[in-house]
């Protein structure tokens, strides 16, 4: 608790006077109240579809759902924000699903993915 939190407790009474007694900086305080940094925004110059995909995997899921599914495949484009949905009922299945959403992509936008980005999971 910090040396104001005290002096109010100390104001309602409900700690005993500690006027006479002087708090000590203590670095471990300090260490507790650190704050993450945050990461530094990425940029990206992304000018039209399929410039920039995000992707990633999610499972597997504790309840199997009724068609067997256990996982979700995700393609975010990120110059429109189109989001894609696949859902797979085995973690082996990615790659397949990711040349079905590539060709597909292509054949409707006529442009090829110029970048693929993932979290790195290992999926």
């Amino acid at each position: 608790m910090s040396e104001k939190g005290l002096q109010v407790l100390m104001k309602r009474k409900l700690l005993l006077d500690l006027k006479s007694l002087k708090l000590d900086f203590y670095k471990h305080c300090m260490y507790g109240k650190q704050c993450k940094q945050r990461f530094k925004t990425g940029t990206h110059n992304s000018k039209e579809i399929l410039d920039y995909i995000h992707s990633d995997l999610w499972g597997p899921s504790p309840v199997v759902s009724y068609g067997g599914v256990l996982y979700f495949l995700t393609f975010i484009d990120d110059f429109s924000r189109k989001v894609w949905v696949f859902m797979l009922k085995k973690k082996v299945d990615v790659f397949n699903v990711f040349k079905q959403f590539k060709a597909m992509g292509e054949k409707i936008t006529g442009k090829a993915i110029e970048c693929s980005r993932t979290d790195n999971g290992g999926e």
